[in-house]
């Protein structure tokens, strides 16, 4: 779905995963206008009248058939109109477990479990890199 140009920020939720060895869990986006064969972590816009959390436990369960577990919130990160994309974005990030097997959706071709030193072999879409940067500074 391609989204419009609107007058106000888009507002949206990114997960991180991370698996019994510290990795974290990344898609491979496809079949998109925005970042198509470029790689983030599981997430999307926030429905009107859906908690944050709500938001966030639909998103992972849509994108990869994972049950989201204990949810909570690191920090946000802006994404202003770039020549990536001219939409305009706040992101909510968000910590969590999940449980279950990676089923992928159609809005992604591939996943990967990731660590720090493995960053720079994935072209990150719409500033992921920096909140997988973020995250693992704080876990340092």
């Amino acid at each position: 779905m391609k989204l419009k140009k609107s007058s106000r920020p888009y507002l949206a939720v990114r997960a991180i995963i991370t698996n019994e060895s510290g990795r974290v869990l990344i898609l491979k986006r496809a079949n998109t206008a925005e970042g198509d064969g470029k790689w983030c972590l599981p997430g999307g816009n926030i429905e009107y009248g859906e908690t944050i959390e709500e938001t966030v436990a639909r998103e992972i369960m849509q994108e990869t058939s994972l049950n989201c577990t204990d949810i909570r919130f690191l920090f946000y990160i802006e994404n202003p109109p770039s020549e990536e994309s001219e939409l305009h974005y706040i992101n909510l990030v968000f910590v969590c477990g999940a449980d279950g097997k990676v089923k992928l959706n159609c809005e992604s071709s591939e996943y990967a479990w990731i660590g720090y030193d493995d960053i720079h072999n994935y072209k990150i879409a719409f500033k992921n890199d920096e909140i997988l940067l973020g995250f693992w500074n704080l876990n340092e």
